[in-house]
């Protein structure tokens, strides 16, 4: 799957792109203000949410008009048919707020792969799925658990939070092995005036809350699809992507057949990739800004070094320099070498005397135990080597 199709279905970020941060800087006065007032009417409507029992008539409606107030709408379509109690709700997953809006307008046992909050559902019971079982010891208990209770679960078989705009990942088989009937629900949300996702696949319950309490308005549209029961010949896998396709029908969606672990390998990937660069890049050494001039290469080096020896001895054949420079890296052991008969010149040249050769040595007698003494050895032997080899120039030449 290419990375712009993982793209389309989750929100990795809260803001698409950086134009749309401009009208949210100058709205931002505004929203802090509202906000804080939201904070508080949102905080009254848990309060009485919890206070008020469920069978109160005008339960439902109270706290949906607090929650308008609040910039949460909440507009539905059909109803939870309540004549067969022993069934399964499915929804899409599009914010962390979907299990509170649901709880507020249906009591339902909320089920859930891995709980993001668990005080979220403060009225309505909730059934944790255990993660440390096998997958038929988990199918066990969740038949147990339906069969005790004279409510619905929900779940949600996405298992991710998608962006809810075009695409439903695969479910998850586990609410269609149950054996029981399907009551699909789906979830859209609308935002108004600003180009701000609802959600992002990393965020959590209160990120996502304080978003919706700035903004303007952020309206949840709700609805609840016919029961489907599986068919006589129809297989779970058949009968999971029957509802899927129902479902994304009803939305305007496409149906993918990507689950939640395609779309957590693609997030793993990702992350992988984003470390491997910024190493990459923190260990990259840095070029001083000071610096202009290219670095000086070796061949460049080595022939600075011979035109410095050409010039004390300039007879000597540049090959044969280059070829002792290559192995000393140092021009006075090379201008010694050469003036103690150690380089063969490839023509030959006026014979020097071999007594001349014989009678210069340019080593130390000892090793000074003082710096001072050790640089005045050095100056004497490189003024002797400098007048050997001008000695050497003039017998050359009969001078």
């Amino acid at each position: 799957m290419l990375e712009s199709e993982f793209e389309n279905i989750i929100s990795l970020s809260r803001c698409p792109n950086y134009v749309c941060f401009l009208p949210l800087i100058l709205y931002l006065p505004i929203g802090l203000a509202l906000g804080l007032i939201r904070v508080g009417i949102f905080l009254h409507v848990c309060l009485l949410s919890y206070i008020l029992p469920a069978s109160f008539p005008f339960k439902c409606i109270i706290l949906r008009a607090m929650l308008s107030v609040a910039g949460l709408p909440i507009s539905t379509q059909g109803a939870i048919h309540t004549d067969n109690k022993k069934k399964i709700l499915i929804a899409n997953h599009v914010t962390n707020l979907d299990p509170f809006i649901l709880a507020l307008l249906y009591p339902s046992i909320l089920t859930f792969e891995s709980s993001t909050w668990p005080s979220q559902q403060h009225n309505s019971k909730q059934f944790v799925l255990p993660t440390d079982k096998s997958h038929n010891d988990v199918l066990k208990n969740l038949k147990e658990k339906v069969e005790e209770s004279n409510e619905p679960l929900l779940f949600f078989p996405e298992k991710i939070r998608t962006n809810g705009k075009s695409t439903l990942l695969k479910f998850s088989p586990l609410p269609f092995e149950v054996d029981y009937p399907i009551q699909p629900v789906t979830i859209q949300v609308h935002r108004y005036l600003f180009d701000i996702n609802v959600s992002t696949y990393a965020s959590s319950f209160y990120e996502d809350l304080i978003w919706c309490l700035l903004l303007p308005v952020t309206c949840f549209k709700i609805k609840c699809l016919p029961i489907t029961e599986r068919k006589k010949d129809e297989s779970r896998e058949d009968f999971a992507n029957r509802v899927q396709s129902n479902m994304a029908k009803s939305l305007g969606f496409n149906s993918s057949s990507y689950s939640s672990y395609d779309v957590k390998d693609f997030i793993k990937k990702r992350k992988l990739s984003d470390k491997a660069l910024q190493h990459e890049q923190k260990h990259e050494a840095p070029r001083p800004k000071h610096i202009t001039a290219e670095p000086v290469s070796e061949d460049d080096e080595l022939q600075r070094m011979v035109k410095q020896v050409k010039d004390v001895l300039p007879d000597t054949p540049t090959h044969s320099i280059l070829t002792d420079l290559k192995k000393t890296r140092d021009v006075d052991v090379t201008i010694t070498n050469i003036l103690e008969g150690k380089i063969s010149p490839s023509k030959p040249d006026v014979a020097v005397p071999r007594s001349m050769h014989e009678s210069l040595s340019f080593k130390a007698s000892k090793f000074e135990s003082l710096a001072l003494a050790r640089q005045l050895s050095f100056a004497e032997r490189k003024q002797a080597m400098l007048e050997a080899a001008r000695l050497k120039y003039r017998v050359k030449h009969g001078l």
